[in-house]
């Protein structure tokens, strides 16, 4: 009986516009206070809120602007009126429609809920990798705030993102000490996990969090690594490598000459490579070819390899020794940015124990390109011409902006402090061009 004459009295109140501001003003109360309690303040009183307000109180509130009522006075008024048996909290929960949570018991149940729903994933997807990254999201650290502002929107759609990925992380492509890596094309690997080869695009959210969590447990794995908060394709295309993941392995390539292939370890030369070294032929390798390689080695049989940013410079050298009628010496182009085709067979020709000896242009970028790869391979990698004095050889007319000079920050390198201050000093940049004659020397004696 009680339980129907609250919504009797809910009915009449919902009924009556002129209480409707006050109700409402009550149960913020009741929210932000824990309890029942304080005033509510209305102001700008409508005809109905006067009347409807003036009555159950007694009191004439016509000439009033505004009007402050606390919830003991209403309560009061309240009892005066055929609704005198009912608890006011009791009403204002039937007038809402059911029970009201106080703001504390909201954060409560949503926090139950979303440890709930982690909890969930946690014990689905018990591998190692997935519980780093699951471990790294319920942190709430800067780099997983998206995960959960898209918890906040949509957790179903959150949910299916999370297993997907999930899924994927604890299927990568196997690698170990003792085995090649086993490579996996982006969209047959997507096709693999969830049957739509477009699953992890890098451009769609799924596709990101995808990125997120092998950055993660790249950075478990390798204490110098760190993925950029905005990583560009190249950075993306070398973390997907380093999992066995390859986007592209026709467009991804790198240009060399006087480079020899082996599978099987050193037992089986390939013999095309050996050809196209002894012709002094220069090659455009897609890592589609490079992945199919085991090993490999300059065709001179020497310990060293040269390697240069620039794909004139790479041309102006083979031009020198062509017009000489001699062999090149072995040398690698990046044509730029580190495709992961060349940091690949930068990395088998470590394996090998050749010296990897690098020259790249003095801009900030080139500055991180060298060292990155000095970062990658410490002991087989030497800066080729990166002195100071070089640099101050290689000057150009070209000032450096404020914001490329701004990715100095990054450049840590002891090696290449002098350029790096004196690079924030000019804001000039320097091409190898300039030095191109001093490369040549080097490459002729075998040596930097």
């Amino acid at each position: 009986m009680i339980k129907k004459d609250l919504q009797i009295a809910a009915e009449f109140f919902r009924g009556e516009p002129g209480f409707k501001r006050l109700f409402k003003k009550f149960i913020q109360n009741y929210r932000s206070l824990g309890r029942l309690g304080g005033t509510a303040k209305l102001t700008k009183l409508t005809l109905e809120e006067k009347e409807a307000l003036g009555g159950i109180l007694g009191q004439d509130f016509s000439g009033k602007p505004t009007l402050i009522i606390s919830v003991k006075k209403f309560a009061k008024a309240l009892e005066k009126t055929r609704f005198a048996h009912m608890d006011l909290k009791e009403l204002l929960f039937a007038y809402q429609g059911g029970t009201i949570l106080t703001k504390n018991e909201e954060k409560n149940e949503y926090l139950e809920t979303k440890n709930r729903f982690f909890q969930d994933l946690s014990e689905k997807y018990p591998e190692e990798t997935c519980q780093l990254w699951l471990e790294h999201i319920q942190s709430n650290k800067s780099a997983s705030r998206g995960v959960h502002c898209t918890y906040n929107e949509n957790p179903f759609l959150l949910k299916e993102q999370l297993k997907n990925v999930l899924e994927a992380i604890g299927k990568l492509p196997a690698r170990d000490n003792t085995h090649p890596v086993v490579y996996c094309r982006l969209p047959v690997f997507a096709h693999q996990i969830t049957n739509d080869p477009h699953a992890f695009d890098t451009n769609t959210p799924q596709g990101r969090l995808l990125i997120q969590a092998l950055g993660l447990i790249r950075g478990l794995q390798d204490v110098n690594y760190q993925l950029s908060s905005s990583p560009n394709s190249e950075e993306i295309t070398e973390l997907l490598g380093s999992f066995g993941i390859i986007r592209d392995d026709i467009l991804n390539f790198v240009t060399c000459v006087g480079i020899i292939a082996y599978r099987n370890g050193s037992a089986k030369l390939n013999d095309w490579w050996q050809k196209c070294a002894e012709e002094g032929a220069a090659l455009n390798i897609p890592l589609r070819e490079i992945i199919r390689e085991e090993s490999f080695s300059p065709f001179n049989g020497q310990q060293v390899v040269f390697v240069v940013e620039n794909s004139g410079v790479f041309s102006e050298i083979l031009d020198t020794y062509q017009n000489k009628m001699l062999p090149p010496p072995p040398l690698i182009c990046t044509n730029g940015q580190f495709k992961l085709a060349a940091l690949l067979l930068f990395d088998r020709l470590v394996q090998n124990d050749v010296t990897i000896y690098y020259s790249g242009d003095f801009d900030p970028e080139g500055l991180l390109m060298a060292q990155r790869l000095e970062s990658r391979h410490p002991s087989k990698v030497r800066l080729w011409h990166y002195t100071l004095a070089d640099y101050q050889k290689s000057l150009s007319e070209v000032v450096l902006s404020e914001n490329r000079l701004n990715k100095l920050k990054k450049l840590n390198s002891p090696k290449l402090a002098d350029v790096k201050e004196f690079m924030i000093e000019t804001k000039r940049a320097g091409y190898q061009e300039k030095l191109i004659d001093a490369l040549l020397y080097d490459a002729t004696r075998g040596q930097a």
